[in-house]
Parts: C-alpha cells; structure tokens; sequence
C-alpha cells in the first residue's frame, strides 16, 4: 500500500444557495457569519504574496482556496465552541492570510478527533477510492486490507476531519457562491495520483448561474 497523506486544505463544500443567501457580493455563508467577494480580493492578494510560484492565471485557483480556507476555519470554531474546547491563542501572522491559516491549524489540533474511530464504511471509501487510482492493490480484498487502514494515524485522522466538518457544514447550513463550485478538496490524499477521500458537503441548486 502506498503512503497516504492528509492534505493540507480541508474541502468544505456546500449546500445549495438559497433566495435569503445568495447574496453575489457574498462568498459564502456559514450559519450567521458571511463572507464578502471583498474580503476574497483582499487575502487573495495576500495568499498570492505567499506563494511566490503561483502564476497570474493561478489567481482563480488560490481564491478558491481562500474560500474554502475561511470556511474551514470558522466551522472549525463553531464545532470548537459546540465542544466547550477553549482555543489556544494565535499570534498574529505577517498578514490577516496567515493568521487565518495558523488559527485553523491550531483549532483543528486542538479537536479530540483521536476518540474518533473509523466506521467501516468510511473505510471503504477509502480502499474503494484507493484502487480506483492505483494507490491500493485490488487483487487484496477490503477485508484483508481493513485493518491496515483502520491502523493508520493518517487514515484515521483524516476521515475523522471528514466527519466533524460534513456534520458541522449540514448544521450550520454552509452555503457557497455558485462561481466557486465544486468547492471539494481531498482530505486523503496519495500524491500526484489524486484524492483517496474527498469531502463533498451537499449539492448545488440546479439552475443557479454562475455569473
């Protein structure tokens, strides 16, 4: 079985929009809290800064991100807060981009996601995704393969991730301009070969443009 990975980005994406939240100068909605098309530009711009390697024609990929890094850090502090968990504080990075990114490292550290075992089912979508893309030898059965999966800290990590955020982004009704979609990252990931498991959190309103 090859390494598998917990990617960096953690895909929240999104229920459908709605006429009460489907604002075009709004990103996306998590519960109560929203955020503007404006502050998209501005840690974009930032985000940008960071990484140096990105290309003029990158600018749509990293503003995706900046979304999906906005909604996974405030579902992250709602579920923190649901929980009772007192986050620790983050220092101020170089830019509000930063910052937002460390404050998300820390509150999804600091979640008890270790007392979350594995369903079987989660399980299987890893292995079935796994020999899809060629990480995972189909010749072995899922049975055989199981206990493997279920053992490893990465695996077990990231489905336990999957879970509290899907959960989170149903209960909060996370809602996201339709000119982002799909808004889904892998949250397992097996290198340049693609994504063992990914999160999809809802569909979209059919019909919806995305101008």
């Amino acid at each position: 079985m090859r390494r598998l990975t917990a990617a960096a980005g953690i895909a929240v994406a999104l229920l459908a929009l709605t006429a009460c939240r489907s604002n075009p100068s709004v990103a996306a909605y998590v519960g109560d809290e929203s955020f503007t098309e404006a502050k998209v530009d501005q840690l974009t711009e930032q985000a940008a800064k960071v990484q140096q390697t990105a290309q003029p024609g990158d600018t749509a990929a990293i503003r995706t991100e900046v979304v999906q890094l906005l909604i996974y850090n405030a579902l992250c502090k709602r579920i923190a807060a649901e929980k009772g968990i007192k986050l620790p504080a983050v220092a101020a990075g170089p830019s509000e981009y930063e910052t937002i990114r460390q404050e998300s490292q820390t509150c999804v550290q600091a979640l008890p996601l270790d007392q979350m075992k594995p369903s079987d089912e989660d399980l299987r979508k890893v292995y079935d995704n796994g020999v899809e893309i060629g990480v995972l030898d189909p010749k072995q059965s899922f049975d055989q393969i199981k206990p493997q999966l279920a053992g490893d800290p990465q695996v077990a990590g990231a489905i336990a991730v999957y879970r509290v955020l899907t959960d989170a982004a149903k209960s909060a009704d996370v809602t996201v301009n339709p000119r982002y979609r799909p808004l889904d990252l892998p949250v397992l990931s097996a290198g340049e070969r693609g994504a063992v498991l990914s999160a999809p959190f809802g569909q979209y309103e059919s019909g919806v443009s995305n101008s």
